[in-house]
């Protein structure tokens, strides 16, 4: 499998990873390695965060797209950083 991003190029580049959001192929050039918590909700609609955090993979655009909803909205990205 190659990385979709390189393809658009006219490059084929072996890809290493999936993004977790639209499920492209990205290689080491185009992707976005991240943390995101998981969260459970507890009695009283308490949410607690669960350590540690799982790693997040995304491509170059799809990274882009939850960085803009971030600034957008502060309280949906709690839950996810980038390293």
């Amino acid at each position: 499998m190659n990385c979709l991003d390189c393809h658009g190029t006219g490059r084929q580049t072996p890809a290493h990873g999936v993004c977790v959001q639209c499920g492209a192929a990205v290689c080491a050039q185009h992707s976005q390695i991240s943390e995101q918590f998981l969260t459970c909700t507890k009695p009283v609609y308490r949410t607690v965060t669960i350590e540690p955090p799982v790693r997040r993979l995304m491509c170059g655009p799809c990274e882009a797209a939850h960085q803009a909803n971030a600034a957008c909205c502060p309280q949906s990205a709690q839950f996810a950083r980038t390293p």
